[in-house]
């Protein structure tokens, strides 16, 4: 943690102000974010990735500051090294970039840095495209001085593809400024395709300059050495610092919960890129069995071993199973018995986020509407009427559960964001961006109402 702060002296004590704690933290936490050069020659022998960790950039309510500490511990043990700052919904980050940041961001800033030795915190910023040189680094010099390791410039999502030479500008400029590790979003962020945007960023941008990129999609089932290899390609020969969207479920993904593994990532690609920053959930502790997952495959260790092992620990796989997808690796099968039912109508969760509370009333209800159609078709009433008013009370019921703003036992339709740039560097269209399912419950309703 960081040192004491406040500006009370008692009996003589001298309490320090919060810049000099800010001031002490970045000399206790001097140094770069990753030895690139030594890192990449041992982490190549043991088949791990040079830069692992958390990216917290997605949209909607930023993690409290208490989700960001917890997560840092966690990833310290699970020998990770990066944490970065740049939530979409962070006011100083995106939407009113230009203001400095405040007393209390730059002492939690100091906090993060310090907590815990083996994680680095990189704080992001996402420019306007009005924006200068000094205004950038009057942002991010006080960052650096609460120990922050390094600084990214975030230009994803912007609606222009004309500023690659202003963007590769800046990255250069407040590289060679700050004297600090420096990574860059480009607006051209997935695919393999080239484009005059990433072609002219990429002439004369600084070979010590990490750019991020999420795969062929914004959102991606299945990435693969061959992807990363044609994108370092397309790069001019740098590799990818991955930024994979998952278990992130902001805008058009928000009806779902991501419990899930880390998954679909070839062993080989860990050789094709210069690491991994997972996108988490805005539900900080829903999100870190996924964490604990691709940190052990950053590793080069079992990936779903260690996500059993957490999801179990927790008490959270109903509740997984029951929110998971027919392709995802924890779906508990077309046809699950009764037990199982029953085991989630009566699941109890603990210690997960609070919102996090209206998947799980979703699922214990869907449960419940299962084991009534079960019974339904496998002990009906012998009374014809009472079958009518049974099987009339479950359609209601069924109706009311419906409208339930979140998706369950593989229920649709399902949005995401499977996206790519093109060769002009614009977005196009993918059909696996919507996807239609009936859900368990449903399967179970409609058989047994017929």
């Amino acid at each position: 943690m960081g040192l004491p702060c406040g500006s009370a002296r008692h009996h003589g004590d001298f309490v320090p102000s919060s810049a000099l704690v800010r001031r002490l933290c970045a000399i206790v936490r001097c140094g770069t974010l990753v030895d690139h050069e030594n890192a990449s020659s041992i982490s190549r022998q043991r088949g791990r990735v040079v830069i692992a960790g958390v990216i917290e950039g997605f949209y909607g309510t930023p993690w409290s500051h208490r989700d960001r500490l917890e997560c840092i511990d966690l990833l310290q043990r699970l020998e990770a090294n990066t944490y970065v700052w740049a939530g979409k919904s962070e006011p100083r980050h995106r939407d009113h970039w230009r203001d400095p940041f405040t007393d209390d961001e730059l002492t939690k800033f100091a906090e993060l840095a310090a907590h815990r030795s083996g994680v680095g915190l990189v704080v992001g910023l996402t420019p306007g495209s009005d924006a200068t040189l000094d205004e950038v680094l009057a942002k991010l010099r006080p960052a650096l001085d609460t120990g922050a390791r390094g600084v990214a410039l975030l230009f994803d999502d912007l609606p222009v593809l004309d500023a690659a030479a202003r963007h590769r500008a800046f990255a250069n400029d407040v590289e060679q400024s700050l004297s600090c590790p420096m990574w860059l979003t480009p607006t051209h962020y997935a695919g393999s395709e080239s484009s005059p945007y990433l072609d002219q960023l990429m002439t004369g941008l600084s070979s010590s300059i990490e750019v991020m990129w999420t795969g062929e999609h914004v959102v991606c089932d299945r990435i693969d050495a061959e992807h990363a290899r044609a994108r370092t390609e397309a790069c001019g020969g740098r590799r990818p610092l991955l930024w994979d969207n998952t278990p992130v479920n902001d805008a058009l993904m928000s009806e779902a919960l991501h419990l899930g593994p880390y998954s679909g990532r070839s062993d080989e690609l860990r050789s094709m890129i210069t690491g991994v920053l997972i996108n988490p959930m805005m539900f900080a502790r829903a999100s870190m069995p996924t964490v604990a997952s691709a940190m052990a495959w950053c590793r080069g260790d079992d990936a779903l071993a260690t996500w059993n092992d957490m999801i179990d620990s927790r008490g959270w796989r109903l509740l997984a199973e029951a929110t998971a997808f027919p392709d995802d690796p924890h779906w508990p099968g077309a046809r699950p018995d009764r037990d199982w039912w029953d085991a989630v109508a009566n699941m109890t969760v603990l210690d997960i986020d609070d919102g996090c509370s209206t998947w799980v009333d979703a699922a214990r209800e869907g449960a419940r509407l299962a084991v009534t159609a079960i019974d339904l078709m496998e002990r009906p009433p012998s009374d014809a009427q009472h079958r009518v008013m049974g099987t009339i009370g479950l359609a209601m019921a069924w109706r009311a559960w419906h409208r339930t703003p979140v998706l369950t036992f593989g229920g649709g339709p399902r949005l995401r964001p499977v996206l790519t740039n093109d060769r002009s560097g614009r977005f196009s269209y993918d059909g696996r961006s919507v996807s239609y399912s009936t859900s368990l419950v449903d399967d179970l309703v409609q058989r047994a109402t017929r």
